[in-house]
């Protein structure tokens, strides 16, 4: 039963048993001339495992039959281990280094596309198991010593024997990560109430606070964009913990306005004063009203401090008087401050924001056409993302607490069309009844097997909150093509981000332990090369991880053709509701080695 935009609702009891002809066969030729430019580009072969459960071809109709024609795939060459398409170090040449542009999203055009199967590292091992993962990971999974060398006095994480170790140290708290977060509880008492959910971390390191907030139930989207630190994204998500590609650049950030509960730097050397305070811009935009804003080190305590940072007290008074003038400017208080931890709030009233729009006042008030969602390749602009008034229950303070929030419909809801309390509770229940069933398909759901999961194409979140008790995590993913739900994922304390599937995912290769999607084929197939996005979920997707493609009988038959080039094993099978017109193909990435290597 579907009721994501745009595609029909499916009921069990009235499904339609006569098709006029002229309509199967418009829609059959249309699909064969689609499938002749998909899988008629056939590479090298590969040996390629059976599937565990044959998938049947599809059956004969009266129209004739559809010829699925069988595709493989070679190998990557061992360069492309670690390969980031759209964040390729190799490009970067092209680019502007105008505010590290360079380092943004820069897709590579289609006839510059990988159609090839991306070979883990030589000596690659299985990741190590969720919670022991959050600790230590092989090193061979992630073979930098980077940041071991550079930051070894900050305690990031250090090398011994086969693999890396996590002390949980940081840039601001070399004695370790808990005793800092303990800190800022002190100044915070939202984050151990349930009033603070969400959280982003800029410039986040190995993730060690974003970890560490876990255990205080704190969901955190670690963000660093790939640079001279080498995988800080990748060691994230092997320990086991929500990370993306990404920087606070020219670009917004792909998440909606008012979406965090708080904002985190720990010396992400980000020039916050820099350029205007562009960047403070674009934090103000994804923090709620009443959201906090904590940075750690310069010019925090910069009397007690500034020797130790190449620099003049008198500068750093400077940076300190300069970064609150702005801040109040952008309607923030100062909320709480203590040695080297600063808190900001982001003002929820009104009056303001409305001093704002008094003429060559700076930072002015964004104009009626600046879209406040707008997130996908949208430039920052140098102005401030004011709160709708409409909204009385976007605010921090108006929000359900945390663990109440996930099931409470948001006040934005009615904002998506076809969108109410209603729609939002349906959603609720059916992905309850929906999990429960895949539980039944794929038994690995709630072990230690699947710790990081993608939803590729939610609605309103309801697949993660309908697994929020497993020792998991889920990246919902709004289509930047569909209705903009993201708003309400964020709202429920779930999290998430905008993405065009006809392009690659902001991660590294092998971060995820299960891929979900639901309809997507259906949903944009007229935009997205099937082959592209099955290869993408590949990259992306780690060895022995597993992916739920819930579809239509036709695209369940051409995954499965294509799945079998790309050395996955699949079986078909029946949803919830044994509907002819939809099926469910359950996956699994083998576990291999490149020939061009030697595994271990």
């Amino acid at each position: 039963m579907k009721h994501k935009e745009g595609k029909p609702a499916i009921h069990p009891d009235k499904q339609s048993k006569k098709v006029p002809m002229a309509i199967m066969l418009v829609v059959l030729c249309g699909f064969s001339f689609y499938l002749g430019g998909i899988f008629c580009s056939e590479k090298g072969k590969i040996a390629t495992q059976e599937v565990s459960k044959k998938v049947e071809t599809p059956k004969e109709t009266a129209a004739g039959s559809l010829q699925i024609k069988a595709v493989t795939f070679p190998e990557c060459s061992p360069e492309f281990q670690d390969y980031t398409p759209c964040t390729d170090p190799k490009r970067w040449k092209k680019y502007s280094i105008h505010r590290l542009s360079f380092m943004e999203r820069h897709c590579p055009p289609v006839f510059e596309k990988q159609e090839c199967l991306v070979p883990p590292p030589d000596g690659y091992k299985l990741p190590i198991r969720w919670p022991k993962s959050k600790g230590e990971c092989w090193y061979r999974n992630v073979p930098y010593d980077w940041i071991n060398k550079q930051k070894s006095n900050q305690h990031w994480l250090k090398k011994e024997g086969e693999k890396f170790l996590f002390p949980g140290g940081g840039t601001m708290f070399p004695n370790g990560v808990s005793h800092y977060v303990d800190l800022m509880v002190d100044l915070i008492p939202g984050m151990k109430d349930g009033t603070i959910r969400t959280a982003i971390d800029t410039g986040c390191g190995v993730a060690s606070w974003g970890g560490d907030l876990l255990d205080r139930g704190i969901l955190t989207v670690s963000l660093a964009p790939r640079d001279n630190h080498e995988a800080q994204v990748q060691f994230a998500l092997e320990r086991g913990i929500p990370a993306i590609l990404g920087i606070i650049s020219t670009q917004r950030l792909p998440f909606p306005s008012n979406s965090f509960d708080m904002a985190h730097c720990s010396r992400c050397l980000i020039p916050w004063t820099e350029f205007g305070g562009i960047y403070l811009l674009e934090i103000h935009r994804i923090l709620r009203p009443g959201g906090f804003w904590v940075l750690s080190g310069p010019p925090v305590n910069y009397e007690n401090r500034w020797k130790g940072w190449n620099t003049t007290i008198e500068e750093q008074k400077s940076d300190y008087e300069k970064l609150q003038e702005l801040l109040t400017s952008m309607c923030f208080k100062l909320y709480n401050k203590k040695d080297d931890i600063a808190v900001w709030q982001k003002l929820s009233d009104n009056s303001c924001y409305k001093k704002l729009e008094v003429p060559d006042n700076y930072p002015a008030k964004c104009d009626d056409g600046t879209e406040p969602d707008s997130a996908w390749y949208t430039p920052i602009r140098p102005c401030v993302v004011t709160p709708n008034q409409k909204y009385k229950k976007v605010a921090l303070k108006s929000l359900a607490k945390w663990p109440e929030r996930l099931h409470t419909a948001p006040e934005r809801v009615a904002d998506v069309r076809g969108g109410s309390d209603g729609a939002f509770k349906h959603d609720d229940s059916k992905w309850k009844t929906r999990v429960k069933h895949y539980k039944k398909l794929l038994p690995a759901i709630g072990t230690d097997k699947i710790r990081n999961v993608m939803d590729m194409n939610t609605l309103y979140g309801g697949f993660a909150a309908a697994l929020i008790d497993y020792p998991l995590w889920v990246m919902n993913v709004v289509s930047s093509y569909s209705p903009n739900t993201l708003p309400v994922v964020y709202d429920r304390g779930l999290i998430g981000t905008y993405h065009d599937w006809c392009e690659a995912f902001s991660t590294y290769p092998r971060t995820y332990d299960l891929l979900h999607l639901d309809g997507l084929f259906t949903a944009e197939s007229h935009r997205c090369e099937m082959k592209y996005v099955l290869l993408e979920m590949d990259r992306i997707l780690r060895p022995n991880g597993y992916a739920i493609i819930r579809e239509s009988s036709y695209f369940v038959d051409a995954v499965a053709t294509l799945a079998k080039g790309m050395r996955w094993g699949c079986h078909k099978e029946e949803t919830e509701y044994g509907v002819e017109t939809e099926k469910i193909l359950i996956c699994q990435k083998k576990l291999w080695y490149s020939s061009k290597q030697s595994s271990r």
